[in-house]
C-alpha cells in the first residue's frame, strides 16, 4: 500500500509539473508579438537597488528583439535570430554576438514564447502565493493573477530563478535572480499585443565612427 501510495504521489507530482509547463506555454503562445514601455531595477544581495532605468520595448516570436533602455543612460539591444547588437551611444560603441536561444544570456526571449527552449532550460512551476521578488518586496504586485517559478535545470546557469508573473493573462512582472546574488526586477506597462509588425525594425545599421566589438 505504502509503494502504490508513493507511485500515486510521483504520478501525480509529475502531472502537477507537465500541467504548470502546458499553462505557460498557452499564456506565452498567445504572444505572437509585444510592444510596451518597461521599468527595471537591479538589486543587490540585500535588496538595496544599485541601478534603475526605464524604456521601450518590442518582441515577435520566435526570438526578434529590440530594448531599447532610455533612460538615466540610452542603450539598445537588438536580435535578428543572427546577430546580437548592444549598443552604447554614450561610448560610441556597439558590441556584436551571434545569436544564441540560450535564455541565459538574452532573458528577453522569455517573451517570445519558445516553451521548448525554457522547458528544456528550466523547471516549471506555478505558484499560487502572492507574487514577490527575492527580497520580498510586493509593491506594484498586488494586482497579480498568477505567476510562474523557473529554476534552472543546470548547476552552472547565470540565473539561479526567474520569476514570471501574470495579471488576466498578460504578463506584467519579471524577476531575473542571478548566481551573484543580484535581483534584476521588470515591470511591463502599455502592452500592445499581436500587432503585425516588419521585421526590419530588428535590423541594426551601425553609426558612422563607432568602434565595433565582436565577440565571439
Amino acid at each position: 500500500m505504502k509503494k502504490c501510495f508513493f507511485c500515486l504521489l510521483l504520478f501525480y507530482s509529475i502531472n502537477v509539473v507537465a500541467d504548470d509547463s502546458q499553462e505557460l506555454a498557452k499564456l506565452l503562445v498567445e504572444y505572437k508579438t509585444i510592444q510596451g514601455d518597461f521599468e527595471q531595477s537591479l538589486l543587490d544581495s540585500k535588496g538595496e537597488i544599485i541601478q534603475e532605468s526605464s524604456g521601450i520595448f518590442t518582441v515577435k516570436s520566435p526570438g526578434f528583439f529590440l530594448w531599447d533602455t532610455q533612460a538615466p543612460f540610452p542603450q539598445l539591444l537588438v536580435s535578428n535570430l543572427q546577430d546580437i547588437w548592444l549598443y552604447d551611444p554614450d561610448l560610441e560603441q556597439v558590441t556584436i554576438r551571434p545569436y544564441s536561444q540560450d535564455i541565459d544570456q538574452s532573458p528577453a526571449l522569455l517573451l517570445s514564447g519558445n516553451i521548448e527552449k525554457i522547458s528544456q532550460t528550466y523547471h516549471i512551476k506555478k505558484n499560487s502565493n502572492v507574487y514577490k521578488d527575492n527580497n520580498n518586496r510586493s509593491d506594484k504586485l498586488v494586482n497579480i493573477t498568477s505567476y510562474f517559478v523557473l529554476t534552472p535545470k543546470q548547476v552552472n546557469s547565470v540565473f539561479i530563478e526567474l520569476q514570471l508573473g501574470f495579471i488576466d493573462n498578460t504578463i506584467q512582472q519579471m524577476t531575473l535572480a542571478d548566481s551573484l546574488g543580484q535581483t534584476t526586477h521588470f515591470t511591463f506597462s502599455n502592452m500592445v499585443l499581436n500587432q503585425i509588425i516588419n521585421e526590419e525594425i530588428f535590423e541594426f545599421s551601425i553609426p558612422v565612427g563607432v568602434d565595433v566589438l565582436i565577440d565571439k
